[in-house]
């Protein structure tokens, strides 16, 4: 059995709070930044070079984040006509350990995805080795 369709829909989720969270961290960048004053120190200057640059490579990353939500969107409502889902059709889905959700699209293919509730945590067994991966781009947000 193929997961294809869960891993789209998953990804999609996922993609959603990380472009939330990326555009709520540029905006609090950007509501923060030093203005210039009249500073005549060029190490004031500098300081606020530096903070521009982490303004952009924060919006660059909401860039990227965006992209491949655009991008996932698009492959699951080729999947989603393809098979004749029709529009407003709750799809039920679930991040294994984490959480269940429902997605679904409109007669506009405006796509909808939403957390309707956490799931227990497994228990842990100490002769299992769990190991999470994360994305590179999302643990460096202070550089």
């Amino acid at each position: 059995m193929t997961t294809e369709f869960t891993a789209w829909c998953n990804q999609y989720y996922q993609l959603t709070r990380l472009f939330s969270e990326r555009c709520e961290r540029f905006k609090n960048l950007l509501d923060n930044a030093p203005p210039y004053g009249r500073q005549n120190s060029l190490s004031d200057i500098d300081n606020m070079i530096s903070y521009d640059r982490k303004i952009q490579a924060a919006k660059a990353k909401g860039d990227k984040t965006f992209k491949e939500l655009t991008e996932t969107r698009r492959t699951i409502l080729a999947i989603m006509r393809y098979f004749k889902i029709s529009p407003r059709t709750i799809l039920i889905g679930q991040i294994a350990g984490e959480l269940e959700y429902e997605i679904w699209a409109n007669e506009k293919d405006d796509l909808f995805i939403g957390k309707i509730r956490d799931l227990p945590q497994e228990a842990l067994d100490p002769n299992i080795i769990v190991i999470k991966c994360w994305d590179s781009d999302k643990g460096d947000e202070d550089d």
